[in-house]
């Protein structure tokens, strides 16, 4: 089963109470967070309520693994003790849906920076799809991730 990573990358105040809801299921609290989460039609249906604050796309096994070394968190502040060939192995079997972020003991919750050179042309303000930041952006979810890692 696909994995899609979710960013959280607005502000939800002033927001309405669903969208606000859906964020807090997510576990999505401060800005530039990000989680991972099965390619479902329940994680769907509520990705469409929440659209407008966050950008989502399908990670690959590649990203997923230099997030895990990067800023996989055991707890808040210790780092994942593992080596790489592990974490590699790790992020294909979850990919698959075969492990859990559990089986290791990581989080499923990932602080980041915010992206080197700046999100795209028109900004926070505008969707994907019309060169904006946030919505649905397919593979180029990786490309994003990179940078803010």
């Amino acid at each position: 089963m696909e994995k899609i990573a979710i960013i959280k990358i607005r502000s939800d105040i002033g927001k309405n109470k669903a969208i606000k809801e859906g964020l807090r299921v997510f576990g999505l609290r401060k800005l530039y967070s990000c989680v991972v989460v099965d390619n479902s039609p329940q994680n769907k249906g509520l990705l469409n309520i929440i659209n407008a604050v966050v950008t989502y796309g399908e990670i690959d096994t590649k990203t997923l693994s230099k997030l895990l070394l990067k800023r996989g968190r055991v707890s808040n502040k210790k780092k994942i003790d593992a080596k790489e060939q592990d974490i590699n192995s790790f992020s294909e079997s979850f990919i698959k849906g075969e492990k859990k972020m559990k089986d290791i003991g990581v989080k499923n919750l990932f602080n980041l920076h915010p992206p080197i050179k700046g999100f795209e042309r028109k900004g926070k303000k505008a969707p994907f799809s019309l060169k904006g930041a946030f919505g649905y952006r397919g593979d180029k979810i990786n490309e994003l991730l990179e940078r803010m890692i």
